[in-house]
């Protein structure tokens, strides 16, 4: 046995050391690299060659020296590569990516030469961002902030050898800033933006635009109403429409039966009869039109918002026998689902396991082609996920947990906005929890995230450090988003960043103190444990960051900005009052000036909402305040 163990050893260093006389894999001094250059292939896809521009672009900031790019290199050594083009498979790094998926990537650095290649559809360009990130210190803080510290006289990277498959295959954040600039979306590596979308089929990356295009996997969302659109089939066959409460919906007409209609033609949350045969033919048709376009890998079969699920003869004993209104409803998916994997055995059907429908069902099983996103609405943000001293949590996770052991391919759908009270500019005291929650959901298996934020507007509580962090952990769980947090603060505010890193601190410290539960899209501040101290400490600190922030015009613009959401809070106790109320006059007279102050700040920065469905109405808020407290 001794003897085995003294062979095994002897192999082993023997495929670690070098070769006698072979000198060590020496690494790469980044500020001794001005006769490099930067190689790509002969026939470059867009987005390699804008992986070799911003490469070249941020290397130049970083040491002053701008590398060219070439198509062919000339010698062996002081070469970048940027992807797999022939020159790279002829060097001393030579890999292939043919095995690649279309994110993996893999960074080689070492005697003299660096290579940077992944899948060809965004794995270089991600590859060129995580170099820059992780080698350079580059930090992409803000669509209008970039940190690049300079590299000095001496810096020594490597020997590197790494590979990066991302964990998370469907990674969006709902900013507005995501939505707007595609260009910061690839930096943080967000791949659902509005860009070009990949053919399922096609990993060449060629003709998806310098940002490599997006994933075809697609969010899943409420699709019955666009599937079977009331306003084509309610009139002749309302028997499509679910029987709720006695009524079939969709005859009801506004002040009948009490059902709030929200400006609509029909019930608020009508849902089709999932046991009616002709719906399942019309949705299951307008399911395959849509996969006929092969930029769609996904195709959502989902319920409507609101929860007028049927109760007819046939859909409410699935649901009884289910122990759950998502019964009936993965029963219709599955049957579409079935029609799916004949036609299309490459694609899959969607569906929401959301509100009514979160609780899995008792026996029926979502089918292998059927992704279900599960969305965290009923839980408490002022607590972890897996905090076991939160009633709230414990019992809605549970829920997550039963989904998890029986579906192969489950999403989630997180919240991280306060919608519900008009607060889109209130702090939401959760950013803590960010990273703690992604790994426990990653922990079951969750494999896409859907971060629904404030995408209809900006301006809003902490948006930049908040899309910042949430990007930065979707891309890389494993990170200490603690000290991401930190990094961002100080770096975003300079000088400035002490007292409102404090502010920070203590909104959190005081809210998971208070023993408070709130549903994840928010309330008043009092709702999570804080009170006016907290916003008075607020003002405070960004009184203290203003005179910090010196004469800085830039530095003073990002801190004004930020300071919004501690007025917003300030204004918090006379934020809802109604116009015929009457505000006790010492109040009034507190609360006018900041008032004033917070909408000024508004007016600056472009902040035209305070909740997702009405864009003017910071101004409606205005005018009532006004009058209200001007009384």
């Amino acid at each position: 046995m001794n003897h085995v163990r003294c062979i095994l050893w002897i192999v082993l260093m023997l495929t670690v050391l070098p070769a006698a006389g072979a000198a060590a894999p020496r690494g790469v001094d980044l500020a001794r690299m001005h006769d490099w250059d930067i190689v790509v292939a002969e026939r470059v896809s867009e987005s390699e060659f804008h992986a070799a521009q911003e490469f070249q672009r941020h290397f130049a900031e970083a040491t002053g020296v701008t590398l060219p790019i070439v198509r062919n290199s000339q010698g062996p050594d002081r070469h970048v590569f940027i992807g797999a083009g022939r020159s790279m498979q002829k060097s001393a790094l030579a890999f292939s990516v043919e095995e690649f998926g279309p994110e993996d990537l893999r960074i080689v650095v070492r005697d003299d030469n660096i290579v940077i290649a992944g899948g060809p559809v965004r794995g270089t360009l991600y590859g060129v961002y995580t170099f820059l990130e992780d080698y350079l210190g580059v930090r992409f803080l803000a669509p209008d902030h970039t940190h690049v510290p300079p590299v000095g006289r001496w810096r020594v990277i490597g020997p590197v050898d790494r590979f990066y498959s991302p964990p998370i295959d469907f990674r969006w954040v709902s900013y507005e800033a995501s939505y707007a600039r595609p260009d910061y979306c690839a930096r943080m590596r967000l791949n659902a933006a509005r860009v070009p979308i990949r053919p399922v089929d096609d990993l060449s990356g060629k003709g998806l635009g310098p940002f490599g295009g997006r994933t075809p996997i697609h969010r899943t969302e409420h699709s019955f109403g666009r599937q079977l659109p009331p306003r084509q089939y309610a009139k002749d066959h309302p028997d499509y429409y679910c029987l709720f409460k006695g009524f079939r919906l969709a005859t009801v007409k506004p002040g009948e039966g009490g059902f709030d209609f929200k400006s609509g033609s029909y019930p608020y949350g009508m849902q089709p009869c999932l046991t009616h045969p002709d719906v399942l033919r019309i949705v299951t048709d307008r399911v395959l039109d849509r996969l006929e376009d092969r930029r769609y890998l996904t195709a959502p079969v989902s319920q409507n918002d609101g929860g007028a699920h049927c109760q007819c003869d046939q859909c409410a004993p699935i649901d009884e026998r289910e122990g759950t209104k998502a019964g009936a409803l993965l029963e219709f998916v599955n049957k579409v689902a079935d029609v799916v994997a004949r036609e299309y055995p490459d694609r899959f059907v969607s569906t929401l396991a959301y509100s009514d429908t979160a609780a899995p069902p008792k026996t029926l099983r979502p089918r292998d082609n059927v992704i279900v996103t599960w969305c965290s609405i009923s839980t408490c943000f002022i607590h972890a996920f897996d905090d076991r001293s939160c009633e709230q949590n414990v019992w809605h996770i549970e829920q997550l947990r039963r989904w998890a052991k029986i579906t192969r391919h489950l999403y989630v759908w997180n919240y991280y906005l306060n919608d519900e009270t008009r607060g889109y500019q209130l702090p939401l005291p959760n950013l803590r929890h960010i990273g703690h929650n992604v790994r426990f959901q990653m922990s079951l298996g969750v494999k896409g995230m859907f971060m629904q934020t404030t995408s209809s507007s900006h301006g809003n509580e902490w948006e930049d450090l908040r899309n910042y962090v949430l990007s930065r952990v979707l891309w890389d769980p494993s990170i200490d988003d603690d000290r991401v947090i930190r990094e961002w603060v100080t770096l975003r505010y300079g000088p400035a960043a002490s007292p409102i890193q404090g502010w920070i601190d203590r909104l959190h410290d005081r809210s998971a103190a208070s023993g408070k539960h709130c549903r994840c899209l928010g309330g008043r501040f009092a709702d999570y444990g804080l009170d006016e101290s907290d916003a008075e400490a607020g003002l405070a600190a960004f009184e203290q960051a203003m005179r910090l922030a010196g004469d800085d015009f830039a530095l003073r613009h990002r801190v004004e900005k930020a300071s919004l959401w501690a007025y917003r809070a300030a204004i918090d106790p006379v934020w809802n009052i109604k116009e015929d109320e009457t505000v006790d006059l010492a109040l009034a007279e507190r609360m006018l000036p900041r008032v004033r102050r917070f909408f000024e700040l508004c007016k600056v920065h472009g902040v035209t909402r305070t909740h997702e469905l009405y864009p003017q109405e910071i101004e409606r808020f205005e005018t009532k305040l006004e009058k209200v407290l001007g009384k």
